[in-house]
């Protein structure tokens, strides 16, 4: 008995042979009945997305072959049948419903019917509907189909690298990522090729994760040990070209899992191995060079373990070297890597003694053990590089270092290495002017002559501003070393050091007035010619020169000097046109006097007519002098009692202005009205210089009113409390040639016999006026 609605079998109707289109109308029917049921498509997301590719249209879709998928935004779909195929599916469908395929049920032979030649189909008389939704609900309800489903079946590798030849890089990129998804497959070569091939037609971000991918692809498979050179390869291209866009930290990143892949296999031909190890060196030292020490040491270590562990000197070469310092000076960036550091730095210095960053590393090897508070040590690190590198920079840089900070004392076993070395071993003509001041303050009087003066023409020519002969002459006398630093000045001041400039010989001169050294400056100012040009001769220093000859009593010649300064180089400055006139008023005649003075009250200004302040009375002191060698007394007076009066004067204005006064009564014999005045100096001034003067000068007064006993007293009072002045010798002289100077002195009877006149009277007395 047949049955109502016969078998329907496709492959009674269609060509089933190898090649033949059966496949493709099975997948065509599945398809449709999907389509046609609505079928959800599974939830993940669109292809591509998860490797950083942004899903795009791929040229063609509307003609994908069978097998490919379109994606979208929003769920995997089916490709599109072309009109062919359902032509052929629907005379496929109408052939098994015909009445002339139908049988009662499935016999011997069914599937031994010849078959009809490809693409022709026999037709049939009637249709059957209800046997072509049988047909659906059968193909949609029947799990695992004879053909995958799309959204499930990843892209071939064939498909992708056709779609790569064909220039859709795109499409390609985000297949192959979605292959790599559903793979462990290794894709690298792929990614590579593509990565290289797409260069330019996608954007810089796609191009830096195909080569990530390559990576990651290499990383999710044991490495082969017939694959290594392969391998290498990947890596290299993919650290090229993240070096060529100055990523270097992803460089970083891709070098060390293959450096660790060699620690493993067996070593590859050099020709393999050369390119990674130069990319290594590259990127470890701008590593260093970005502050990522880490980076830096990872690839150097790796380098140095590889050459040490399978000796590859052909591969390696002089790099092992670069290596073993880079991973020295890697690890001491580290702050807290310091004695981990000196250790490797170490390693370096004894593996290559001779390479010529030897002496830079035991430098920076020092540094290391300081910052590790290794003192022994540091010691040692110092003398050694002294003693196998004296002549290199770093040398210099130590030496300076050491004696800037901490210099060390004579009971120091570094004493001897360092002033060995500034003494003998050394080039003083690669010091810096730093360290020939360091060297010099060092040394000192332990240095040889003509060492001394190679390193003393050094500085002085270099010294633009005077400032480091300054700070080496004040610390050499801080130091106990002031013969030293009298030997310098000495040198610059007297001016036979040509190479000096200007302001190392001033600053000189400024030294040796400041410490008093009257004497020094003056020696040069008087074998100096004071018309003779010289460029290293500036204002101040013929200031000082002018100076030193008037604290120490040359005045006519301190009169020239100062002459000089005002008149040559045009100085306007007051306390210069003062001291000026005031020689002048000593030692000049009359009328130069008279115009010096003038022209300081011309700079005075407005202070000389308020007659208030204390350069008001600096002048009229010195115009109260000129008055007396006028012999207009009774003016000079009128001055001086300006100036006690004025309330701006300093107590040794005063006391001196005072002492004048009684000096003009003395002049006109007034002895009694000089006494008074004499008397009332050290209420002005107690301590100042002109109370002892006043003291010889009334006992001069006393002497002429036959007083001699009350001049004794005078005399006695200034030796008990001026002893070491210079009144004292005078005091003393007068005090034996008093008549009865015996008795006074024992408090025997007053003497009574008349004065007799002294050589050394008033009239003769050398006034003190220009002692400052």
């Amino acid at each position: 008995m047949h049955s109502e609605f016969p078998e329907t079998e496709p492959r009674r109707c269609l060509d089933m042979r190898p090649g033949g289109s059966a496949a493709r109308r099975q997948f065509a029917i599945t398809s449709d009945a999907r389509s046609t049921l609505q079928t959800p498509a599974r939830n993940h997301p669109p292809a591509g997305r998860a490797c950083g590719f942004k899903p795009a249209e791929r040229k063609g879709a509307g003609h994908s072959p069978p097998g490919r998928v379109e994606r979208s935004e929003e769920r995997v779909c089916p490709g599109a049948p072309t009109g062919s195929e359902i032509t052929e599916v629907n005379v496929a469908i109408h052939r098994s419903t015909s009445p002339r395929c139908a049988r009662p049920s499935c016999q011997e032979g069914d599937f031994e019917i010849p078959r009809p030649l490809c693409g022709k189909v026999e037709r049939s008389e009637g249709r059957v509907p209800v046997a072509w939704l049988l047909l659906l609900i059968l193909l949609a309800a029947t799990p695992n189909a004879s053909a995958a489903p799309p959204e499930s079946a990843p892209p071939t590798i064939e498909q992708i690298r056709t779609a790569r030849d064909q220039s859709n890089f795109q499409s390609a990129a985000e297949m192959l990522c979605e292959l790599a998804e559903q793979s462990d497959a290794d894709l690298s070569v792929d990614f590579v090729l593509l990565a290289r091939a797409a260069k330019g037609q996608l954007d810089a971000k796609q191009i830096d994760n195909l080569y990530l991918q390559a990576v990651h692809s290499l990383a999710r498979r044991k490495p082969d040990p017939d694959l290594v050179a392969q391998r290498l390869l990947i890596r290299t291209s993919a650290a090229n070209h993240f070096a060529a866009t100055h990523q270097d930290d992803q460089v970083a990143k891709v070098l060390v899992p293959a450096l660790d892949e060699l620690a493993e296999a067996t070593p590859p031909p050099a020709n393999t191995l050369q390119p990674l190890i130069k990319l290594a060196m590259r990127a470890a030292w701008s590593a260093l060079n970005q502050q990522r020490p880490g980076d830096a040491e990872a690839l150097y270590g790796r380098i140095v373990d590889y050459t040490a562990r399978t000796g590859a000197s052909d591969a390696v070469g002089s790099d092992r070297a670069l290596a073993m310092l880079g991973l020295g000076w890697a690890t001491a960036m580290q702050p807290d890597r310091m004695p981990a550091a000196a250790k490797r730095l170490q390693q370096f210095i004894d593996a290559y003694p001779s390479h010529a960053d030897a002496a830079n590393a035991a430098a920076m090897r020092i540094q290391c053990l300081l910052k590790a508070d290794d003192t022994e040590a540091v010691e040692l690190a110092i003398a050694d590089l002294l003693q196998r590198w004296p002549s290199s920079r770093s040398a210099d840089q130590i030496v300076l270092k050491t004696l800037a900070s901490d210099p060390p004392d004579q009971t120091s076993p570094l004493w001897d290495s360092l002033l060995h070395w500034v003494v003998r071993q050394g080039q003083p003509q690669q010091w810096s002017a730093d360290l020939i001041s360091q060297a010099l303050l060092f040394a000192g009087p332990a240095l040889p002559p003509p060492r001394f003066d190679v390193l003393l023409k050094r500085l002085a020519a270099e010294d633009k501003t005077g400032q480091r002969i300054a700070v080496l002459l004040h610390d050499s006398a801080e130091r106990g070393s002031s013969g030293f630093a009298e030997q310098i000045a000495a040198t610059l001041i007297s001016g036979d050091l040509v190479e000096s400039t200007r302001m190392a010989r001033e600053s000189a001169c400024r030294w040796a007035g400041r410490t008093g050294r009257w004497s020094m400056l003056a020696l040069a100012a008087e074998s100096t010619g004071l018309n003779t040009a010289d460029e290293r001769r500036s204002v101040h220093v013929d200031r000082l020169f002018a100076e030193a000859l008037t604290q120490t009593d040359r005045g006519a010649k301190a009169a020239e000097w100062w002459a000089h300064v005002v008149d040559h180089h045009g100085a306007t400055d007051f306390a210069t046109l003062l001291r000026c006139a005031e020689s002048a008023v000593a030692h000049a005649d009359v009328a130069e006097a008279a115009r010096r003075l003038q022209r300081v009250r011309t700079a005075l200004g407005d202070e000389a007519s308020k007659s208030s302040g204390v350069q008001v009375a600096l002048v009229d002191l010195l115009a109260g002098d000129l008055s007396v060698r006028q012999v207009d007394l009774t003016g000079a007076r009128s001055l001086y009692e300006r100036v006690v009066r004025s309330p701006d004067a300093t107590p040794a204005l005063r006391g001196r202005a005072q002492w004048m006064i009684g000096e003009t009564h003395l002049m006109q014999r007034q002895f009694a009205k000089a006494i008074d005045d004499y008397r009332k100096v050290e209420g002005l001034d107690p301590e100042g210089p002109f109370v002892a003067a006043s003291l010889v000068q009334a006992g001069k007064s006393f002497e002429q009113l036959g007083l001699t006993r009350e001049a004794g007293d005078c005399y006695s009072a200034l030796l008990g409390r001026f002893a070491d002045s210079s009144y004292a010798t005078e005091a003393r002289r007068r005090m034996a040639v008093l008549p009865g100077a015996a008795r006074s002195a024992s408090g025997g009877s007053k003497n009574d016999s008349p004065a007799v006149d002294s050589p050394d009277d008033a009239a003769s007395y050398h006034s003190p006026s220009l002692r400052r």
